[in-house]
């Protein structure tokens, strides 16, 4: 459970300042990039989270102007591409302001989604972030499903019902046959409009 005397950010830096949270990142994996600030703006909230790498490990930060990156992503936007193991469909929705070679390794480590998942696991426990990874899991794959059937249905629209839509020519056609059976019409009318 939560300590009322911490804060969100206090707990969450305890968290990431576990023994087993640091040892599951690789040795020097930040190295390249320590000391740097990274600014999460989720733009649909308008809440902005900033986090601090040093010395191999990471910690959230109150607000501050002074950051290296800052990466633009609505919450959905975040989650999915930390869900979907950092597929590139979601990360190019991730707008990326500032040094990119620390927003790529950020967004590498985010991708890899262990990490991240580790993170959940001391904040929700256990059981519960079993219950959130298999609901998640159920909806990743119930959206594969979706966009699969939907694949097919538009692969039977391109190959079966498409010889059903007319062509140019012959629309072309009908409307030549429509104009040819007016004048011809008009041509009748005219021959027998005195005759009683």
């Amino acid at each position: 459970m939560l300590n009322k005397k911490l804060t969100f950010i206090g707990y969450v830096n305890k968290v990431l300042a576990s023994d087993i949270f640091i040892k599951s990142i690789p040795e020097n994996y930040f190295a390249d990039i320590d000391n740097k600030k990274i600014k999460i703006n989720l733009k649909d909230i308008e809440y902005s989270i900033i986090i601090k790498i040093k010395n191999n490990t990471l910690l959230l930060i109150d607000e501050e102007d002074d950051y290296d990156v800052e990466l633009i992503a609505s919450p959905a936007t975040l989650i999915l591409f930390i869900l979907s193991k950092g597929s590139d469909k979601f990360s190019s929705k991730i707008i990326i302001n500032g040094d990119i070679e620390t927003a790529n390794k950020f967004n590498k480590f985010l991708g890899s989604s262990e990490k991240v998942k580790e993170i959940v696991v001391h904040l929700l426990g256990e059981d519960r972030a079993t219950q959130l990874e298999d609901k998640s899991e159920r909806f990743i794959n119930f959206f594969k499903d979706i966009i699969k059937k939907s694949s097919k249905d538009m692969i039977d629209l391109l190959t079966d019902d498409l010889s059903f839509i007319t062509s140019k020519a012959d629309i072309n056609k009908y409307l030549d046959d429509v104009d040819d059976l007016k004048s011809r019409t008009d041509k009748l009318y005219q021959k027998y409009k005195d005759v009683k």
